[in-house]
């Protein structure tokens, strides 16, 4: 069934040309992280689809005005994150075009993919919008409020494909936010709700009642509308109100049963409340939607491994790698996984390729110092638990770790001062009060000792090391 949407094409400005000019790898970290940014943000305004095309993207929104608040709020937070990303990996800075029309979009049977005239003339106002900006057709403004923005005319164009000989096409330069704020809220639509409660996201108003309220007042006016259901949801669930939060990620998937991100949501929920096998269909719905949703491949990976599944994990690691090749927490439990199944050399070269990204990543330092002290190489891995806790200086497994370490190494004073840090951190971690009972011992402190053994067993009443070592002679 033909339907009309609002078609927004995104494009990395001159992005071959950059390419031919800087360091490959620095490129890939740029481009990917303008791919993790760009889709999470759509996910966030409820995207009906994406596909990225290899410089930018296609989205698809229900409405004009999510289109176009999402391509503006895109565009800025870009110019924010991208300039110094770009200044630390040394390569230039790349510009975003945008370029949106709302026209007749139709999806194929399979639904692995949209096509239609509204999504060709898209591409090609994105072909001549300046860079860092947004470029629209007559028709977007028939369907916003337009008086809630600024923009400009740019003339006229002529578009390929295109059944006009020109097209006058319109540069969107911002929301009037004075303009949104005096609306009186009885004048307010489901969708003003929503994106009011979207646009406070990554201020310091998200996650808030404030936010939540907006989504609510939206859900009254529309309670069928997904995206709301699935935002809400996410608001709840980081208030700690994991029941209330499944109940707005059902909904939103009985309203959207293809929506993408409340599937992942939903999956994430369910993962950290023990339903696996609920987790697992999520995800997998998630990835049958999206085939190139990396968090998916990462979050359905990650449970794999706690189910034994190190075949399956592997595959969706290495799928979640090849779409986000920067990212340093994939490569880091990629790494634990190679480790597990005693491929050191490969886990290896995953550590250090997610400090390579990412130095000060105190959890792959951790992780890498295990394998290096399994290695029998205790002085690099004692490099590399300092540096966690340079970065990190509350780790407590850290601080345990280097106890263990230290206390081998017969440095008893530095083993002390990591086990009690330890133990002040993790208070109820029996083996940290059991390696420093063993110091303690071992300094002839044993009513000390015996204390901490006796913490150890009670915590840990299963563990009969602990009970041995209560037992055994001073």
């Amino acid at each position: 069934m033909n339907q009309h949407y609002a078609a927004v094409f995104s494009d990395l400005e001159e992005h071959s040309v950059a390419w031919s000019r800087a360091p490959r790898e620095a490129m890939l970290a740029l481009i990917t992280e303008y791919r993790q940014l760009a889709e999470s943000m759509a996910g966030q305004y409820g995207s009906l689809h994406i596909n990225f095309t290899g410089d930018g993207h296609l989205f698809l929104y229900e409405t004009a005005d999510t289109a176009v608040q999402f391509s503006l709020r895109l565009i800025t937070t870009w110019k924010d994150k991208a300039a110094p990303f770009a200044e630390r990996q040394g390569v230039p800075y790349i510009a975003l075009r945008l370029g949106c029309h709302f026209g007749e979009c139709v999806q194929l049977d399979d639904k692995s993919a949209w096509v239609g005239r509204g999504i060709i003339l898209a591409k090609r106002v994105e072909d001549a919008a300046e860079p860092d900006s947004l470029y629209v057709t007559e028709s977007v403004l028939e369907f916003i409020d337009v008086p809630l923005y600024r923009f400009e005319e740019s003339g006229g164009h002529t578009l390929k494909g295109d059944h006009l000989p020109t097209r006058t096409l319109y540069k969107v330069t911002a929301v009037d936010e004075p303009a949104l704020l005096a609306k009186p809220a009885e004048e307010l639509t489901a969708e003003s709700w929503f994106l009011k409660g979207v646009a406070l996201v990554g201020t310091r108003q998200e996650n808030t009642t404030e936010e939540a309220d907006c989504y609510r007042e939206a859900l009254k006016l529309r309670p069928e509308h997904a995206a709301a259901h699935n935002n809400l949801a996410v608001v709840l669930r980081a208030a700690g109100d994991d029941g209330t939060a499944g109940q707005h990620y059902r909904e939103a998937l009985k309203a959207r049963p293809d929506y993408a991100e409340a599937h992942y949501n939903y999956a994430l929920l369910l993962q950290s409340g023990g339903r696996l096998d609920g987790a697992v269909d999520h995800y997998r719905e998630a990835l049958r939607v999206r085939e190139d949703y990396a968090d998916a491949h990462h979050g359905l990976a990650n449970l794999l491994v706690s189910r034994g599944d190190f075949g399956g994990a592997r595959e969706h690691y290495e799928a979640a790698l090849q779409l986000r090749p920067s990212n340093p927490e994939i490569h880091n439990n990629y790494a634990i996984l190679l480790e597990v199944r005693g491929d050191v050399a490969a886990a290896e070269s995953q550590y250090q390729e997610a400090l390579r990204l990412r130095p000060d990543y105190p959890e792959a330092h951790y992780n890498y110092a295990i394998l290096l002290e399994n290695r029998s190489e205790p002085d690099l891995a004692e490099a590399h638990y300092r540096e966690a806790l340079r970065v990190w200086p509350d780790y407590p497994e850290a601080h345990n770790n280097l106890g263990i370490l230290l206390h081998l190494k017969g440095d008893l004073t530095g083993a002390r001062t990591h086990y009690a840090e330890a133990i002040r951190l993790r208070p109820d971690d029996p083996e940290s009060h059991y390696n420093y009972g063993l110091l303690l011992r071992a300094s002839g402190r044993e009513a000390e000792a015996h204390e901490h053994f006796r913490t150890a067993r009670e915590l840990a009443p299963e563990n009969p090391r602990f009970q041995s070592a209560m037992d055994a002679p001073s």
